[in-house]
């Protein structure tokens, strides 16, 4: 199962860096970022208070420090090649908190995207099958198809709700993935390897990604009582959590 898993995460892996390859070229070539264009904000007549102003421009220096900017932001794509959901991947540099209500949205569309579900379909059809022991360990023939389908689709909304949703709203965490979209191509990759294990909260500094990884570990533990035999037990546990950030950092 890990060797399959490994060449998915190389086949993502491969399609996801070609597309940030071209554009921090195009970046490189023209000196700065790409933005799209945004309608000029309207001016307000209202007149601040001194408590307001210092209030703004400690946000815009706390914002600078973590590396937003007050005047740029663009929001997820959506899908990258059309398919692979990507709602929670921000290519903005402003940063404004989510609400528990966005959050939720937010976690929905990535779960019940109907092209995520079909890549799911498809990987189970392909990826997770073996002559010997058909989808997944289930067996072969339509009930092991499903099984297997069903088994991961179970790993990921339990490891997304709680981690992505239920504790990033009770730690005030952010579950969005902030792209770096500058630099050179090491330092983007170690980035998006950090940001397994680091993310925003709520105020936009930097905290340790305890809901997400407590929401793997959970989906993991869980995993125990749905998974074949010979697929359960502490090792395997301990995998799929390797499995999971693995496939988290590439994707």
């Amino acid at each position: 199962m890990s060797v399959r898993c490994f060449a998915k995460k190389a086949v993502i892996l491969a399609l996801m860096l070609l597309p940030s390859c071209i554009h921090a070229q195009t970046n490189a070539s023209s000196g700065q970022q790409a933005l799209p264009a945004t309608p000029e904000p309207v001016q307000s007549t209202a007149v601040k208070t001194p408590s307001e102003a210092t209030s703004k421009q400690k946000t815009e220096i706390q914002n600078e420090n973590e590396g937003f900017s007050p005047t740029a932001t663009t929001g997820s794509p959506g899908h990258i090649f059309w398919v692979i959901p990507a709602f929670r991947v921000t290519y903005g540099t402003t940063f404004k908190p989510l609400t528990p209500r966005e959050k939720f949205s937010e976690w929905s569309q990535s779960a019940y995207d109907p092209l995520g579900l079909t890549v799911g379909l498809f990987e189970s059809a392909t990826l997770e099958y073996s002559a010997k022991d058909g989808f997944c360990g289930y067996g072969h023939g339509w009930a092991g198809y499903g099984k297997c389908f069903g088994a991961h689709e179970l790993d990921a909304n339990i490891s997304s709700f709680i981690g992505d949703y239920a504790l990033a709203v009770a730690f005030h965490q952010d579950p969005r993935y902030f792209r770096l979209g500058k630099g050179s191509f090491l330092k983007r990759v170690g980035f998006a390897a950090s940001r397994v294990f680091v993310t925003y909260n709520d105020s936009g500094r930097t905290v340790f990604y305890s809901s997400a990884l407590l929401g793997t570990s959970i989906a993991a533990a869980a995993s125990n009582l749905y998974y074949p035999a010979q697929d359960r037990g502490f090792n395997h546990s301990m995998t799929n959590i390797a499995i999971d950030l693995g496939n988290t950092a590439v994707y």
